[in-house]
């Protein structure tokens, strides 16, 4: 089976000169009878990815990049049984005693929780709740101070949707306890209705990029749909607001669909297709793995989205090389920017892992 690297038909000086400049190169060539929706292959290419992320790591253990790439690899060991994919994310928790990151109202250090939530559910080991528990008690009991103007609320910025509310709502239905639940509800509602531009039909980043020229940010959108898809699994069906959650994941669906280019990827800048040569890969497999979900479990059309999701996840499987690697995937940042076959993340691994687990579901339907 033929596996081309990313550039491989291109003279060396130029693919140089192309990644000195920061643009994208082509990438891979499928090869001879490879079909990227086999689900043997869905397999390979997950444990592909998930093997060279591990023999990469970067960034510290507790970090929010981390943590999504930790619930990536129970995604995988749901769909492999292998438990090698348990075992970094529990190591992680036994080496920190099982707490998150030290500051307690900011969604980033909520993130590494689901994915302890996610092994509470396996193991039954309450050490594992414990920290994200106590840190909730603090949120609901102690007043939110923020020091700076943007930061008006506590989920201030689009990604903490996807960090802390399916973290909330995992602990509320692991202790049977509605007061996480509530302060959920109330804490991604301020958020909503900060950074939600109905106009539009996305999610701003944060307050800095609403004027005077909006841009919509592909991932900072994609974190809100699929924290919605995690948020929406674990919330109770009878849960009072759910028919609000399950609204604005299908509009928000709707709109990211008709904003996906040709090529089956997500511009970094949804507003503007020519932003970038190339489709970004982090924000796209976070799309792709919202929308299988969605279409898994019925709260999206088969017939209007399954062609989307199909096109995205056959974008991103070529977007990872021979060893691995998941090329054009944007840098932590908090707005639109380029990325090249060579730019890599560790969330970007997770995200695809994630995508990955639906897609195989999907399939098999």
């Amino acid at each position: 089976m033929s596996r081309l690297s990313p550039g491989a038909r291109w003279p060396a000086v130029v693919l140089a000169v192309a990644l000195a400049l920061g643009c994208s190169v082509e990438p891979r060539e499928l090869g001879a009878g490879e079909d990227p929706l086999a689900p043997a292959e869905i397999l390979a290419v997950a444990e592909r990815v998930a093997g060279w992320q591990l023999a990469h790591p970067r960034h510290g253990d507790l970090e929010w990049t981390n943590a999504v790439f930790y619930s990536g690899l129970v995604a995988a060991y749901r769909v492999t049984g292998d438990d090698r994919y348990l075992a970094v994310p529990i190591e992680v928790g036994e080496r920190h005693e099982w707490r998150i990151g030290p500051r307690t109202r900011h969604a980033d250090d909520h993130a590494l929780a689901q994915t302890y939530l996610e092994l509470f559910g396996l193991k039954r080991d309450s050490r594992m709740l414990r920290s994200f528990r106590e840190v909730a008690d603090r949120m609901i009991a102690e007043p939110a101070a923020w020091p700076k103007e943007h930061q008006v609320v506590d989920y201030w910025w689009s990604d903490a949707l996807f960090m802390s509310p399916p973290a909330l709502a995992m602990l509320a239905r692991a202790t049977d306890d509605e007061r996480y639940l509530e302060l959920m509800d109330r804490l991604w509602r301020e958020s909503y209705d900060l950074l939600y531009d109905r106009s539009g039909g996305l999610f701003h980043r944060d307050l800095r990029f609403r004027e005077p020229q909006a841009r919509f940010w592909s991932r900072g959108n994609a974190w809100v749909l699929a924290g919605l898809a995690r948020l929406l699994e674990a919330l109770p069906e009878d849960w009072p607001t759910r028919s609000f959650y399950e609204t604005v994941f299908r509009d928000l669906s709707g709109r990211v669909v008709d904003l996906q280019a040709g090529d089956g990827l997500w511009r970094s800048d949804l507003a503007s297709a020519d932003s970038s040569r190339r489709g970004e890969s982090s924000g796209s497999a976070l799309f792709c793995y919202a929308l299988a979900w969605g279409v898994n479990n019925e709260f999206l059309s088969a017939e209007a989205f399954r062609p989307a999701v199909t096109a995205s996840w056959v974008a991103l499987y070529r977007n990872v090389d021979a060893a691995g690697r998941l090329g054009w995937v944007q840098k932590p940042g908090a707005k639109p920017a380029r990325a090249s076959s060579r730019d890599w993340e560790v969330y970007g691994s997770g995200a695809f892992l994630l995508a990955a687990e639906q897609v195989l579901d999907l399939q098999a339907q």
